[in-house]
């Protein structure tokens, strides 16, 4: 207000500067009257330009900008009397009509001074006498809203009588004196009683979003005052909202583990300055937002944010976004179009699952989960899953066994359906950090916390190997047996000229006996169904080998071979000699013969014996077959 006075000041000081220094400065007003209407309470200021032909003149004119000046204060500014799309016969002489309502209650002779802005040409209009009633209404008006509630608030001026109701209207545009009978508005309340000084309108029960204006008038009986002159009226809009804003769009929520961060994504930012985005993070899922689960406030043009972890955390988070405006309204309630995210693991520990996961069968079928405790929940419950049709990637078809301390280390059970194969694993329900929220650990990690490879839960059947065919050892001693894998046979005491044969019931690929000879030595037979050998062996045992195909059977056989030790007797030395009747070459021949012929013998028997042998083994190798 003090600047409007010095410029008002500023103003006088240079009309009268300029009016003693050019008597012509006034020649740009030719005339200036100003008329009061008692009816309307208004004064109208009459301005007549100079008729000139001055074209110098009259460009100065179209540029003026003049105020119009009442008692010292000025009441009107950037007034133009003529413009530059006026012509010069247009705006010379043209004529120009200004009005104004003096102030409420005024009385007496008033002054009105018609000065160029810049150039200080001024003119003075001849006093007039005004007289205005004092306004009856309240005084200084206020709006505010808040909460759902728009409360207005005013004054009463001293010494008024009570003999009224006080009348409540809305409008869209600004009240003015002169626009009131044409404006559109609405009657808020017209019973408030006399002397009340502040009225409250709820809009809880309705959705409103609106700049709006109130006026205030006091009813009487045959009248109301409605020259709304700032004070009964709002110059400045009152923005009732209560809509709140909707976030359209998608949110993901990403964590990463070298950074520690989580990044909270939502496609795209809004311009919009009335609007904020609140960005909210919980530990469960919740149908309903609250001041704890906040984290940040970001202006609503960006479109991502970043959530630092701090180190020994282990949670489970869901995030959410919502749009606040201005006035704080926010949709809370979350619903199936809410931008949440999927639920994101947040981890900055070392380990937060078991390890050494391991089953083992006891002989009576009990099947025992063993593993290793290392997950840093103290209090954490082992969950025990088992599956039947493959290692355990996701929680479908599989079966959840029992729940259990994961402390423990272990638990044990008797399944009913033993399976030949079947993976289990182990997950944790647990508070790890700063949580205070148990919460189910649901990562599945094959080859950590589920097994990758299948356990057997039913007691595994050794099948005996099927030999195609028969083997045995026969000695000319009469020892021998049935050979099988793993036999130890002893064939007892063996001499010089004994045989050992060992035969099967078909041509096999090899027969081998081991250190027969001593450490190191070894006889065989190729493609054949026999390997003999003489008794007279410094090893005295076979380990023996053979193999058709990919059937082989290994034995041990063994004996004890007696030297044969001749007694010569001297007495009889003489009679034997003269017993002898042929040379004694005739004697050793007939010796030597009788030895070979035994031992022809002796083979021709065992290959009979042989014969017989597979003869008889050979139709219950075939049964058996």
């Amino acid at each position: 207000m003090r600047s409007v006075y010095v410029l008002t000041a500023l103003l006088i000081f240079s009309a009268i500067a300029v009016t003693n220094a050019a008597a012509s400065s006034s020649d740009r007003i030719d005339g200036l009257t100003a008329t009061f209407d008692p009816a309307s309470e208004e004064t109208t200021i009459h301005i007549t330009l100079i008729d000139t032909n001055d074209g110098d003149l009259l460009d100065n004119l179209k540029q003026a900008s003049w105020s119009l000046i009442r008692d010292g204060i000025i009441v009107q500014q950037q007034i133009h009397l003529c413009t530059m799309a006026m012509t010069n016969s247009e705006c010379s002489g043209s004529q120009y009509n200004l009005t104004h309502y003096p102030p409420a209650g005024s009385n007496g002779e008033a002054t009105y001074l018609v000065v160029e802005t810049f150039l200080g040409w001024s003119t003075a209009a001849p006093g007039v006498v005004e007289s205005v009633s004092p306004i009856v209404g309240i005084e200084n008006l206020t709006g505010t809203y808040s909460d759902d509630v728009t409360t207005l608030s005013w004054d009463y001026p001293e010494s008024i009588a009570m003999n009224h109701s006080i009348m409540i209207y809305s409008h869209e545009s600004l009240a003015t004196r002169d626009n009131w009978n044409s404006l559109t508005k609405t009657i808020v309340s017209s019973s408030v009683a006399a002397g009340t000084t502040n009225f409250e309108i709820n809009h809880s029960s309705s959705s409103v979003e609106r700049e709006i204006y109130y006026s205030v008038t006091l009813l009487y009986e045959t009248s109301e005052d409605t020259r709304f002159l700032g004070s009964n009226t709002l110059t400045v809009p009152v923005k009732e909202d209560n809509i709140a804003p909707l976030f359209v769009g998608e949110l993901t929520a990403t964590f990463n583990s070298e950074l520690d961060m989580t990044t909270i994504d939502w496609g795209a930012g809004i311009s919009d300055e009335d609007l904020m985005i609140n960005i909210y993070r919980s530990q469960m899922e919740l149908p309903l937002l609250d001041a704890n689960n906040l984290v940040a406030t970001v202006a609503s043009s960006l479109s991502s944010y970043q959530v630092e972890v701090p180190m020994g955390e282990h949670r489970q988070s869901w995030y959410a976004i919502t749009l606040i405006d201005s006035q704080g309204n926010e949709i809370l309630n979350l619903s199936e179009s809410s931008p949440v995210a999927e639920p994101v693991i947040e981890s900055t520990i070392s380990s937060s699952q078991i390890s050494n996961l391991d089953v083992e069968r006891h002989v009576d079928g009990t099947i025992t989960i063993n593993w290793d405790d290392t997950s840093q929940s103290p209090n954490a419950i082992a969950k025990i899953w088992r599956s039947i049709t493959g290692p355990i990637d996701s929680f479908d078809d599989i079966e959840e066994l029992a729940s259990t301390d994961v402390s423990l280390e272990q638990y044990s059970h008797n399944p009913l359906n033993s399976v030949d194969q079947a993976w289990y694993a182990v997950t944790l329900e647990g508070v790890w950090g700063s949580s205070t929220i148990p919460w189910h650990d649901d990562t599945l990690t094959t080859g950590g916390n589920s097994m990758e490879n299948p356990f057997r839960e039913t007691e595994e059947i050794i099948e005996e190997p099927v030999i195609e065919f028969l083997a045995q050892v026969q000695s000319t001693s009469g020892a021998g047996g049935e050979l099988s894998d793993g036999n130890l046979i002893s064939l007892g005491p063996m001499y010089e000229g004994d045989l050992i044969i060992i035969s099967t019931s078909k041509e096999v690929d090899n027969i081998s006996c081991n250190d027969i000879a001593g450490q190191g030595s070894v006889i065989y037979s190729q493609s054949d169904w026999a390997l003999s050998f003489s008794a007279n062996q410094s090893g005295e045992a076979c380990y023996g080998t053979i193999i058709d195909g990919d059937d082989e059977i290994g034995f041990t056989m063994t004996w004890n071979y007696i030297e044969n030790i001749t007694t010569v007797d001297d007495e009889n030395i003489e009679d034997d000699t003269e017993q002898d009747d042929g040379p004694a070459e005739n004697k050793g021949s007939k010796e030597s013969k009788e030895t070979i012929a035994g031992v022809i013998l002796s083979i021709i028997i065992l290959a009979l014996l042989v014969y017989l042998l597979v003869m008889v083994k050979g139709p219950q190798y075939f049964e058996e077959e």
